[in-house]
């Protein structure tokens, strides 16, 4: 019997490792409320014309104070595109694969088309951890990374399996044969090709990527969502008018600050997103300033950090950058012990913009708390059990809110 303790133990840690972390991390309390998002919104003689004319200026005191510069480079470069497979996943998707120069940066656009699809199709932009590869469960003929910095993935074994028992089921791959039954076409993306997520070698991409002025890495992998879109455009399949952008964590941020500055971009999906994304920076709650800049300072750029310990004299807040998608719909996920990601402060944001939705004839943020999720909401806020990560519950909500303002599904 002593043979098998060891093998037990290897089994078992992870799973107790989710429930004591669960236990004890603080569930986030279902009271909503709280300081409202500052500045307001909602000031004497605001109107759409007025709100138009200040966007260019908003969108600098973001560049200025949190991101840095939006990258100057122009659109990707196509350099090659294949066909991988024409009948992948019992032949209900296309996968191709596309070459892309990104300002001298080369990458991988990874695409799955629903094959039963009539007419252009609605597409979901994901940047991934783990890159395309890894995200189309390691499909034979799909690129991984470019860069030598990505993370050490690998399709199986017990640090797969352990990541997937902590982080969902989903942290890795989407559920593509699912969202390919309800008619919306993929593109992936691996941002760390263009930046890593690495102190050591961020800062020579990022330098690389716009010499002239400071750009951040999340200003950076956002700007490769709206490359994607450049690709994605010229090609009749997709719908320019249904395309969305989806990110879990740090590509949550990215993702809502493309839709900020590219208003191609026609729906948003952040999920657990937190400081730097959807939640308020002037929040008491989940990740602080000087945490979030402490272990990456080249997220952001360098004025940012001076705003830990003085986060109430910060000119701009989240409230003001999701306000720049409006009336465009954005869905915000979080979970129940996930207080480092601070959903209350993203319910506020998201609440804190709803003048500017008002503009265009939009309620904005309806529901009054956390839990009263509701899909056709042009904001909608979810929250689910458990911790910092992406499962099958998360995917049921997305696509809830996909099919709700896309006019897809099943």
């Amino acid at each position: 019997m002593r043979r098998f303790i060891p093998l037990f133990l290897i089994v078992a840690l992870p799973l107790m490792l989710v429930g004591c972390v669960s236990m004890a991390l603080p569930k986030v309390s279902a009271r909503h409320g709280g300081e409202a998002a500052r500045p307001p919104l909602e000031t004497a003689g605001l109107n759409r014309e007025r709100w138009e004319a200040g966007q260019a200026e908003l969108r600098a005191a973001f560049e200025a104070e949190v991101y840095g510069a939006w990258p100057e480079a122009g659109p990707a470069r196509v350099l090659d595109h294949t066909v991988v497979d024409a009948a992948a996943y019992d032949g209900a998707g296309r996968i191709e694969e596309y070459t892309l120069d990104l300002a001298g940066a080369q990458t991988h656009l990874a695409t799955v088309l629903p094959v039963a699809a009539d007419g252009p199709v609605p597409v979901v932009v994901m940047q991934m951890f783990c890159g395309n590869h890894a995200a189309l469960g390691w499909h034979d003929g799909v690129s991984g990374p470019v860069t030598e910095r990505a993370p050490d993935c690998a399709p199986s074994g017990f640090a797969s399996w352990s990541t997937r028992q902590i982080f969902g089921r989903h942290i890795m791959e989407p559920p593509v044969a699912e969202i390919l039954a309800h008619g919306y076409a993929l593109a992936f993306i691996y941002a760390g090709d263009i930046v890593p997520d690495s102190a050591a070698a961020a800062d020579e991409a990022l330098d690389e990527l716009s010499a002239d002025v400071q750009t951040g890495a999340i200003a950076a992998w956002a700007w490769a969502y709206s490359r994607v879109i450049d690709v994605l455009e010229a090609d009749e399949r997709y719908d320019p008018q249904r395309m969305a952008v989806w990110g879990h964590s740090r590509n949550g941020k990215s993702a809502l600050l493309a839709a900020a500055f590219d208003p191609r971009i026609d729906l948003v999906i952040a999920h657990q997103a937190g400081t730097g994304g959807t939640t308020l920076t002037r929040s008491d709650a989940g990740e602080s300033v000087a945490q979030i800049t402490q272990a990456y300072p080249y997220w952001f750029n360098d004025r940012f950090e001076t705003y830990a310990g003085r986060e109430e004299e910060i000119p701009v807040d989240q409230h003001q950058l999701i306000s720049l998608m409006a009336p465009r719909p954005l869905l915000i996920g979080g979970a129940w012990r996930d207080q480092w990601s601070d959903p209350n402060g993203s319910w506020r944001a998201a609440r804190g913009a709803n003048p500017v939705y008002a503009l265009y004839g939009s309620d904005g943020l309806e529901q009054d708390g956390l839990g009263a999720f509701d899909p056709e909401a042009d904001i909608a806020v979810f929250m689910r059990r458990g911790l910092h990560g992406v499962n099958a519950v998360d995917w049921r909500h997305f696509l809830a809110f996909l099919d709700a303002h896309f006019g897809a599904g099943e």
